[in-house]
């Protein structure tokens, strides 16, 4: 099949390089970026997302704090740190579904930016294809999953983070089952859970099913499809598992309780190996209009070097997929180039291929540009659009 050799050749010639690069290190350093591009598209939330985060409570450690009496400090500092991180966890969660919804020709309306959530309502064309309507309920979760997968990126090819970093992500990934479990529970043999829908979990089991199936979730009897029961449960206990399993987890939980007077809560990744050769995993839970995803990714560093490999797999549509990911496939005064490659076969979507890369240079004192330019067939990539698509951002980014 082409797609597997352009994929094999790319993972080969890529393998080659990393080899022929040499270790290459950099002291740790912050960053904060940005990217712009077309209208309503789901990687520059994300970006904002965690640079806005980045920056507040910057604000505060490296600014506000030492002019607060110390007595209140430890107060202040989890006051501070918890608003921002709840701020930039909902909001950009929350224009995931408007860009979704806009790019399917609807809209999510913010009625009232009330605490803790605000009250809004999805507008979407009276006729469209239900996967589209799925793609609509799932944008802010697929904000959440890429503002965590960019920082999860940096801490490995970094070989750093910060603790605020870390715990930006943790929350990131344990969204899904906070929703599901405490924000909106639900009993899935109750009628009225399908009848009167709430939460975004229920709604994309629901949406997916019907698609699936073409059948109504109550059946004539009055009783919930057991089908649905099934879809419903197994989706809720694989999240739950495939998380707990996560090693990233817990590390996002170790920097809950670091110091952030000591190197700036500065921590180190998890791996198994030496400065020459080392690996580490990570798994991840998805919902998409396929169902649910399941990612295994492997993070190897070769050489000094990032190479990043994950294979993935779905229910109740099949969705398989593989992808490699180098962002510091070169690096060399001042510039950086980055690139990624991405092979599924799925139902709806049938068998395709993505291709990416991603430029940066530093200009002066810090300040640097960004290009990211990507190609895909047409497919579920999270965070994507699912049409065949070229697609080009710019961006600036500081470092310090």
């Amino acid at each position: 099949m082409l797609i597997t050799r352009v994929f094999l050749f790319v993972l080969f010639t890529l393998t080659i390089t990393l080899y022929a690069q040499g270790e290459n290190r950099t002291e740790p350093f912050r960053e904060y970026s940005f990217l712009f591009g077309p209208a309503n598209e789901m990687e520059t939330i994300a970006t904002a997302g965690n640079s806005f985060n980045k920056i507040f409570q910057d604000i505060y450690f490296r600014g506000l704090q030492s002019h607060v009496p110390n007595s209140i400090r430890p107060y202040t500092e989890i006051i501070w740190s918890a608003f921002w991180s709840y701020f930039f966890t909902l909001w950009p969660h929350e224009y995931g579904h408007r860009a979704r919804a806009r790019q399917s020709g609807g809209d999510f309306i913010i009625n009232e930016k009330s605490f803790p959530f605000p009250s809004a309502e999805m507008k979407l064309p009276p006729v469209m294809d239900i996967k589209m309507r799925t793609l609509s309920i799932i944008g802010g979760f697929e904000i959440n999953h890429r503002m965590m997968n960019q920082i999860h990126m940096d801490f490995y090819e970094n070989d750093f983070a910060y603790a605020d970093e870390l715990i930006h992500a943790f929350i990131q990934e344990v969204f899904y089952p906070f929703y599901t479990l405490i924000v909106a529970p639900a009993d899935p043999e109750k009628p009225s859970t399908w009848t009167s829908t709430r939460g975004d979990p229920v709604e994309t089991i629901l949406t997916v099913y019907e698609k699936r199936t073409g059948r109504p979730a109550i059946r004539a009897d009055g009783t919930v499809d057991p089908e649905l029961v099934r879809n419903y449960r197994e989706s809720v206990y694989v999240n739950i598992i495939w998380t707990l399993l996560d090693p990233m987890l817990y590390q996002g939980a170790k920097a809950f309780g670091a110091d952030m007077n000591r190197n700036h809560g500065l921590m180190r990744p998890w791996t198994l190996g030496n400065s020459r050769l080392s690996w580490a995993y990570s798994t991840q839970f998805h919902p998409t209009p396929l169902g649910y995803e399941l990612y295994f990714k492997n993070y190897f560093r070769i050489n000094g070097k990032l190479f990043l490999l994950y294979l993935k797999t779905g229910r109740p549509y099949r969705n398989l997929g593989v992808g490699v990911r180098i962002p510091g496939l070169v690096k060399k005064a001042g510039f950086t180039l980055g690139a990624a490659c991405d092979i599924w076969d799925q139902d709806i979507y049938h068998r395709g291929a993505a291709f990416s890369v991603d430029v940066g240079y530093q200009l002066y004192k810090g300040f640097g540009l960004l290009i990211d330019a990507s190609w895909k067939d047409e497919g579920y990539l999270v965070g994507r659009r699912v049409g065949k698509t070229k697609m080009l951002y710019a961006g600036f980014f500081y470092r310090f």
